[in-house]
């Protein structure tokens, strides 16, 4: 990953950086299989799924055990102002679809170019599945972060 000139200024909410900087931004994704006594299984239907595999580094596991969990690295590499993911678990007739996603939004200023974030997660449950998804770690200077998912 490359490194960014920052300016010595920075606030929590913008972060200067070099005109024309560009760097991918990832994602890693947790899922957890809270169910005492059935394997989760991943599977893509839509397009940002189907995306989100084939940008997974590991590839996700199609099975998860009970009380197991999978991490992989999630990654746009053709631009450095959105990443996304979009993952579907299901346990028995329980489904999850989870949602994340990091959009830097480009402003200029006297000082140079502003970049900034913001990071999201959701998801969608149905058959009675518990599901929750955290933002767990945002990196100021790359812009990635971490997100767990889990079921139940």
């Amino acid at each position: 990953m490359k490194t960014l000139p920052f300016l010595s200024t920075l606030t929590a909410a913008t972060f200067l950086v070099a005109p024309g900087a560009a760097f991918a931004v990832d994602v890693q994704i947790t899922f957890q299989n809270l169910h005492a006594s059935q394997n989760a299984t991943y599977s893509t239907l839509g397009s940002g799924e189907a995306y989100t595999y084939a940008n997974a580094n590991p590839p996700p596991d199609t099975t998860v055990p009970p009380g197991s969990s999978d991490v992989y690295v999630v990654g746009n590499p053709a631009t450095d102002l959105v990443t996304g993911a979009h993952v579907r678990y299901t346990i028995g007739s329980k489904r999850c679809i989870f949602h994340t996603s990091y959009t830097g939004t480009p402003t200029y200023t006297p000082n140079g170019n502003v970049i900034i974030p913001n990071w999201t997660k959701s998801y969608e449950s149905s058959g009675g599945a518990i599901c929750t998804a955290t933002i767990t770690y945002t990196n100021p200077s790359t812009f990635d972060w971490a997100v767990t998912f889990t079921m139940k």
